[in-house]
């Protein structure tokens, strides 16, 4: 069965980060508890299902509440030309500007192939405002083109950690019979296992701290929207989309 085959290798993938990415997931997670202890936020930013992957980890139960998505429409997965946008530089420094982002915080981007124009931007601007960047990404994917960026740096190339996601270059990883084109992307579900990973090990360095995280309940259990309109009160302020 097909789908087993694509789950069987999204295991092994899993499997190989679980091995591979201890040490940066842990030098990532202690900036961005270091972070949130010192006051500061965790932004993240990405284009097109990269965007999304900033939205998993956004508003969401059981997860850290100062988690600040840079969102952009013109990287958003609509009827815009996503592509294009994502290829072009200049615009994500603004996008960045506007974000409220300050030295001390955190900012994390995502991008599969790491050559793209905006993600390099964006980490770039970071980097310059005295922000901690941390990249998702693929080395092996980075390494098999070169960079859309006039640096010609890629995003592993700029981040000062790098967490590999392991995807193969072009993403899918499944080949069918009769077909040239693989199917079955891995990014996504990478990209989040990663994401979620990174933040209960960050929620776990607040608690060594001896501090309690701020972490959404479920609105859909007793207690749930107590809970959070208490969080909201104390931090709500700084949650632009919120």
């Amino acid at each position: 069965m097909w789908a087993e085959h694509y789950l069987d290798l999204l295991t092994s993938k899993l499997q190989q980060v679980k091995c591979e990415e201890r040490t940066p997931i842990a030098e990532a997670a202690s900036a961005l508890a270091q972070a949130v202890a010192e006051g500061g936020m965790i932004h993240v930013f990405g284009c097109g299902h990269s965007a999304a992957l900033a939205m998993d980890i956004f508003y969401r139960a059981g997860g850290l509440m100062l988690v600040h998505p840079i969102f952009d429409e013109r990287v958003i997965l609509d009827r815009r030309p996503v592509t294009e946008w994502e290829r072009k530089e200049g615009w994500a420094q603004e996008a960045f500007r506007q974000s409220g982002a300050r030295a001390g915080d955190v900012l994390i981007v995502l991008s599969t192939s790491g050559r793209n124009a905006a993600p390099v931007d964006m980490a770039l601007a970071g980097k310059e405002a005295g922000l901690t960047i941390i990249a998702v990404t693929s080395r092996a994917y980075a390494a098999s083109l070169p960079s859309r960026h006039s640096s010609a740096k890629g995003l592993h190339e700029v981040a000062d950690i790098v967490i590999d996601n392991h995807v193969d270059p072009g993403d899918a990883a499944v080949l069918l019979p009769g077909m040239e084109q693989k199917v079955g992307p891995t990014s996504t579900a990478l990209g989040s296992a990663i994401l979620q990973a990174l933040l209960v090990e960050t929620v776990a360095g607040i608690l060594a701290r001896g501090e309690k995280p701020p972490v959404y309940v479920s609105s859909n259990i007793p207690g749930g929207d107590e809970h959070n309109r208490e969080l909201m009160a104390r931090f709500g302020d700084r949650l632009r989309f919120l």
